[in-house]
């Protein structure tokens, strides 16, 4: 093989290579990221959150909204880079890059691609709480509870 040849074939390969590290990367951002989240998960009673406001449990990276109809659960994860969101006084608010959302997940400004995920919320025997990540519902979806 000429050194000319070799030059050009190295290159292309670069190239190659490169472009398919940068559309791989620019495609990521349009699919959730919801790796080892598929399972549900239970996270107490109902009674654990106060009426009206939006508690955060860490441990799970989602915030769960109580008010006097029921119970919903919203990500807690931006739709951006997966930074974890804030609360903020009128929604939600991303510390890393701006992605502003309001109190129904909606992109309000910043560079979030898409709208926060709701998830679906149940009730178990003994009163426990619910949630299933792997299902997606819409903002308004939530658990009656007593």
């Amino acid at each position: 093989m000429q050194r000319r040849n070799f030059i050009r074939q190295t290159a292309i390969t670069l190239v190659s290579v490169t472009g398919m590290v940068a559309v791989v990367s620019y495609l990521r951002q349009f699919f959730p990221r919801l790796a080892g989240q598929k399972r549900r998960i239970t996270i107490g009673d109902s009674a654990q959150f106060p009426v009206d406001t939006y508690t955060y449990v860490e441990e799970h990276n989602l915030f769960v909204y109580r008010d006097h109809e029921g119970i919903r659960a919203v990500s807690a994860v931006c739709t951006h880079l997966g930074c974890i969101i804030e609360k903020s006084t009128d929604g939600f608010e991303c510390p890393c890059h701006g992605s502003c959302y309001n109190t129904k997940g909606e992109v309000l400004s910043g560079p979030a691609p898409r709208d926060l995920s709701w998830y679906r919320v149940s009730g178990q025997a003994g009163g426990k709480i619910v949630i299933d990540p792997g299902t997606v519902v819409g903002p308004e979806d939530k658990y009656i509870s007593s």
